[in-house]
């Protein structure tokens, strides 16, 4: 029987053995995204830890090259052509192809290098003062994988869709060519954005753009870009030519394969630098709005940005709460979007610059750190909902009074908490300040998480088990067996399944110095630690899994996809059975890829929403 899976390759050479989930979820969406080369560099990374270019190089050599007789390579490089137009004879080193991840020239492990430094997957390591040579000009830089960075790529689609319902489809353009190509520029950011809404336009409209509206987008483009500047979705990183985090990507690329690197100047090539030299009607708009006095403190000469990837997870978490406490408590009125706006404001003050005031003590600095999370009814209402301030405002005693009494309200609550009262409303100045418990509230999701999960795998007595486990901690089986409310005999088979695939732990007691089993006492509990480390990996087997099998039915499907790329407003399809078989594929395809959505927003409750 042949395999259905023959010549598929998801791995590279140097992929883990152990076959950690997580690592291959890692090296997965690498591989989708940048391609195999990346891939083999990304796991080298992994494996050997932080590394110079020049060890990557070598250690990656060691695992691609086959062996070759010195003899018959020297043979083979002494051949002359025999025809002019014929070129001469070269000798595979590698012992696969490079579309399965086999490299040994240095040039493609240093492009893949800059790609992945590009898309920030790759940290910098300055060098110690040790490595640099006599005159200070090289400096040996070592190079260490961001891990948590390579699954946000999965996310992509969920950060554009966000940005789009804040910020319309500029913002959404501007987003999505950040990530698309890593870093960006000013000026580079605003033209790609722009160009991006052009292309959407041209589509469903009927002629071309004019000047006058090209000039709006631009200007449209630019207050978009300085909003999500300011409020934090976008952020300044050092350019990748800066001499004090990183080297350039034409000192990465010298001809010979060594660690030792030249410095570069600061913002030497910079597009903002360079003379005036206007080619298109978009960078001519682009230049002269940028010139004003109003964008000058914000998009400075020689700036660099890409997306700040916390900031969504801090604006996606304070939604999935949000909502969380308006399915929980439902008598108090807008619940979810108070806490919402709370969450979001929490986050603005940790990563937007407007909320970055400078202290001058430390003593400022540690009260600011300790008071991070508090608020007052007066910081939240800027993000609240237009319609849920209206309301509020028309209300009796207006926004302030009415805001404080539902966050008092919301205080007495206790499963989950929801807000920790830190000055009591009554008689404050301020209505009171306050503190929302999203430890408390993402536990509780967790712990609803793991129940489901629990519950489809084994069933509904396993979920009871296992909540009793973690209400009442040590149990023996019929202990379980009575609060459970079944059969002793059933529990202690459900109780071992549990354990054999590791949600629940057991204590091991011997009653005498003989070690008798008979005579011994098993005790069983939860330990959460344990059950969210399995639960995460199983997540992540199962994203992986499902990832592969979207890819191999996206390369069984090719033909279906070019015929529909190709197709246009035409009929694509030659018959009815082609219009049937290739609606059959689309749905597959759909199905694998809302299953996927919803394991990845599973991962990022389990794994992202600590930080």
């Amino acid at each position: 029987m042949s395999n259905p899976f023959g010549g598929f390759t998801v791995t590279s050479p140097l992929s883990s053995i152990s076959h950690n989930p997580l690592h291959d979820l890692q090296s997965n969406c690498i591989r989708d995204y940048f391609g195999p080369t990346c891939q083999t560099v990304a796991d080298c990374l992994v494996s050997k830890g932080p590394s110079t270019c020049a060890e990557l190089i070598a250690h990656i050599r060691r695992q691609c090259k086959r062996d070759i007789n010195a003899e018959r390579l020297k043979l083979v490089q002494n051949l002359e052509p025999l025809a002019k137009s014929r070129k001469l004879a070269h000798l595979n080193l590698a012992r696969g192809s490079e579309e399965h991840g086999f490299i040994v020239e240095g040039a493609a492990v240093k492009a893949a290098l800059i790609v992945l430094i590009q898309h920030s997957l790759v940290k910098i390591m300055p060098p110690m003062k040790a490595t640099m040579d006599a005159g200070g000009k090289h400096f040996k830089y070592r190079y260490a994988f961001e891990h948590d960075r390579a699954i946000y790529i999965t996310r992509y689609p969920r950060f554009v869709e966000y940005a789009q319902k804040i910020y319309q489809e500029t913002g959404a353009a501007l987003i999505e060519e950040l990530l698309v190509r890593g870093r960006m520029g000013t000026l580079e950011a605003i033209k790609e954005s722009v160009e991006c809404v052009l292309r959407y336009l041209s589509v469903d409209g009927d002629g071309e753009t004019c000047d006058d509206e090209k000039k709006v987008l631009v200007q449209k483009a630019v207050d978009t870009m300085k909003m999500m500047i300011d409020d934090g979705y976008i952020e300044l990183v050092p350019p990748i030519g800066d001499k004090t985090n990183s080297s350039s990507q034409k000192d990465i690329l010298t001809n010979n394969g060594e660690e030792v690197m030249t410095a570069s100047t600061d913002f030497e090539n910079d597009e903002l630098m360079e003379p005036y030299c206007p080619t298109e009607y978009v960078e001519v708009c682009a230049r002269s709005v940028l010139e004003l006095v109003q964008y000058k403190k914000t998009f400075i000469p020689g700036a660099v940005w890409r997306v700040n990837f916390k900031m969504f997870h801090a604006a996606l978490r304070a939604f999935y709460l949000g909502r969380l406490v308006a399915e929980r408590y439902t008598q108090v009125q807008f619940s979810g979007a108070i806490v919402s706006a709370a969450l979001k404001f929490t986050a603005a003050k940790e990563f937007s610059p407007k909320y970055k005031p400078t202290y001058a003590s430390e003593e400022q600095q540690q009260r600011m750190l300790e008071e991070k999370t508090v608020f007052t009814p007066d910081d939240i209402m800027d993000f609240l909902p237009p319609v849920v301030l209206a309301e509020l405002k028309n209300k009796a005693g207006g926004a302030r009074a009415n805001l404080s009494s539902s966050l008092s309200s919301m205080a007495a609550f206790v499963y989950p908490p929801v807000i920790d009262e830190v000055e009591e409303a009554n008689g404050h100045p301020l209505g009171g300040k306050f503190e929302i418990a999203s430890r408390q509230l993402l536990s509780y999701l967790r712990g609803r998480i793991f129940h489901q999960i629990i519950k489809d795998h084994f069933g509904d007595v396993a979920a009871r088990i296992c909540s009793i486990l973690q209400a009442k901690g040590h149990l023996e089986s019929d202990a379980v067996a009575e609060d459970a409310m079944v059969p002793a005999k059933d529990a202690r088979e459900i109780l071992h399944q549990l354990y054999k695939s590791n949600y629940i732990s057991m204590l091991y007691l011997h009653q005498s110095k003989q070690h008798n089993p008979s005579n011994a006492m098993y005790l069983w509990c939860v330990d959460k630690k344990r059950l969210k480390e399995t639960v995460l990996k199983n997540v992540c087997r199962a994203l992986v899994n499902l990832r592969l099998r979207r890819q191999h039915e996206a390369q069984l499907g090719k033909d279906w996809i070019e015929r529909a790329k190709l197709a246009g407003n035409t009929d694509e399809n030659e018959s009815d059975m082609d219009k049937i078989n290739y609606n059959k594929f689309c749905l597959g395809l759909e199905r694998i890829e809302n299953a996927c959505l919803q394991l990845d927003e599973t991962l990022m409750i389990l794994k992202e929403f600590d930080s």
